[in-house]
């Protein structure tokens, strides 16, 4: 009972345009998302409690001044022998990662890849490297979906969706931000905006944010001092928003360009690259150790004007190098939540300035550190609307919409148009020279299973069959209203025969009284058929077309013929409005 409706639902996730069942997927996947996170989370503080003062979480800057040091470079040598214990397409983590899988290997997620990460990305974080959580946050979110819908065999196009589920979910429980969890999941990873896409990932990150508000302590990240003042006093600020954004433009640029000497490293043992990454962090914290961890607690210093000018400078500069660094280096570690602290650093340097130079303006410190912190993420991840959304909901304030907004615009161009550089993860696929399929006729193709849209009315038989098969044939598909009928032998292995085309050749041989039929012989006009199994996508269906240059394949399952599909029925499928 259970396994047929399961294989129910399984049919309707094959279309898309089942907006019902992709919703309950949706729901199951952000609470998925949210219980790995709650484990990921306890993970990291156990870490903590063992090795810092006080048992206290980032409590780095207590630590004594060689710990400064010897704590990042000793990690990194663990986390690189740890590593080293994998084969290097098992140690890839991280969004990169993410989005190689869900545009290269149809939503398929390795098992191994997520230990890693899971591990030595709570080790990497609670030992003081300088990254973020939500990196690994993505993977775990969505790897968990993505395994879950591998183990129930799930069509690839569901398994897809799942993906994006994991990461909205993931977003949004790293940093309580729901709607920037959904932005990102459809900006960065799905990388297009559909309706029967955009509700079960809301679904997801509702259900993500709603397990960790009731399972863990849900304070916000950051405490922005006046929270309600917090707006531009007059339009008179606005060149001094877009100031922001472009030096925003500037870190962003630099951040790429030294995460672009560190992917040059790529080739090299991974142990020495994991060990340069803690040495690079190490040396950085000796200057400035507020640069150690992920750097939520400096950001609320910097919100609290608790920093001078030149600490915050100082900061800025060791921030953005080891980050960039130890993300290039490979170390499984996120990178959105540092460029937050970089973008921070950066407004309130801003801001100090404008204080000084401008003292009859009335807007405060705060202000410009928060279009930072959405200005740089917004270059960094070319993400300029999710990091908008960000910006929103970590302020609850909308009157930072408007400068948000300019600031946002301009770092984003002046990243990509001024500077000439990509995205973090395009910097990354650059690198290892992978090319994701993500034109509108790819990501189109992989929104739907070949069970969607295959022939189901088909018949199989051997290519030499009696008269007395045909017969029966004959009748089997006058009942079943067969459409194509599939033949099989050891020399000419699977082939189509459209049922039209056929029946008539039947019908002639059995009225010659001929005692053994080979279809080969009465019709020798067949379509070469490779099997495809019943999970894969159109897309997946029309590359396997290609490589062999044939117009069918047979799609096999539970029954090695559960149906046929026809480049014919795939451009039909793709010229429709969707």
């Amino acid at each position: 009972m259970l396994q047929n409706q399961l294989q129910h639902f399984r049919h309707h996730l094959a279309h898309d345009n089942s907006l019902l069942h992709f919703s309950l997927l949706g729901v199951v996947a952000g609470i998925n998302c949210g219980l790995i996170m709650l484990a990921f989370h306890a993970l990291l503080a156990f870490i903590q409690e063992q090795i810092l003062p006080g048992s206290e979480a980032d409590n780095f800057e207590a630590l004594p001044l060689w710990a400064y040091f010897a704590l990042p470079a000793s990690s990194g040598l663990i986390i690189g022998i740890v590593m080293r214990l994998f084969a290097k397409h098992n140690s890839r983590t991280g969004v990169p990662h993410v989005l190689h899988c869900l545009h290269s290997k149809h939503g398929h997620m390795p098992v191994k890849n997520m230990l890693v990460q899971f591990f030595m990305g709570a080790f990497a974080l609670a030992t003081g490297q300088s990254g973020g959580r939500e990196g690994p946050a993505v993977h775990l979110g969505a790897g968990v979906n993505s395994l879950m819908g591998q183990k129930l065999l799930f069509p690839n196009n569901s398994i897809r969706m799942l993906i994006g589920c994991g990461t909205a979910a993931a977003i949004a429980a790293a940093f309580n931000t729901p709607i920037a969890g959904v932005i990102f999941a459809m900006e960065v990873v799905m990388m297009e905006y559909t309706i029967v896409g955009f509700i079960p990932i809301t679904l997801a990150a509702i259900s993500a944010t709603a397990v960790m508000r009731a399972m863990s302590d849900s304070e916000k990240l950051f405490a922005i001092p006046n929270i309600e003042h917090i707006a531009m006093s007059s339009l008179a600020e606005l060149p001094f928003v877009a100031v922001v954004g472009l030096l925003a433009a500037c870190c962003s640029a630099l951040f790429i360009v030294i995460l672009k000497l560190g992917l040059k490293q790529s080739d090299r043992p991974v142990i020495a690259r994991c060990l340069l990454a803690g040495v690079i962090t190490g040396s950085c914290a000796l200057l400035v150790p507020e640069v150690l961890g992920i750097g939520y607690d400096s950001l609320n210093a910097v919100l609290a004007n608790q920093y001078t000018l030149g600490i915050i400078l100082v900061l800025l500069a060791a921030k953005v190098l080891a980050t960039a660094a130890s993300c290039g280096l490979g170390l499984p570690i996120g990178l959105i939540g540092p460029n937050l602290l970089i973008g921070a650093c950066l407004g309130g340097a801003v801001g100090i300035v404008v204080e000084s130079l401008f003292p009859g303006l009335n807007s405060q410190r705060g202000f410009y550190v928060l279009l930072g912190m959405g200005a740089v993420m917004g270059a960094v991840m070319n993400a300029p609307l999710a990091a908008l959304m960000a910006l929103l909901e970590l302020t609850e304030n909308t009157n930072i919409i408007f400068p948000g907004m300019l600031a946002i615009t301009v770092a984003t161009i002046g990243h990509s148009a001024i500077f000439k550089q990509r995205s973090a993860t395009q910097t990354v696929f650059r690198r290892l020279n992978t090319l994701l399929r993500t034109d509108p006729l790819s990501l189109a193709l992989q929104r739907t299973s070949v069970a969607g849209i295959m022939e189901r009315q088909v018949l199989s038989t051997p290519q030499v069959i009696s008269a007395i098969s045909a017969q029966v044939l004959l009748d089997d598909a006058a009942r079943q209203h067969c459409v194509t009928l599939v033949s099989s032998s050891r020399e000419q292995g699977i082939n189509c025969y459209p049922w039209q085309d056929i029946k008539p050749l039947l019908e002639a041989a059995i009225a010659n009284q001929e005692t053994e039929i080979d279809l080969y012989k009465i019709a020798p006009a067949f379509e070469a058929a490779s099997p495809l199994h019943i999970q894969a996508t159109l897309r997946e269906a029309l590359d396997l077309m290609n490589e062999h240059d044939i117009n069918y394949v047979h799609i096999t399952g539970p029954r090695l013929i559960q149906g046929a599909l026809s480049r014919k029925a795939i451009n039909h499928h793709a010229s429709m409005p969707q």
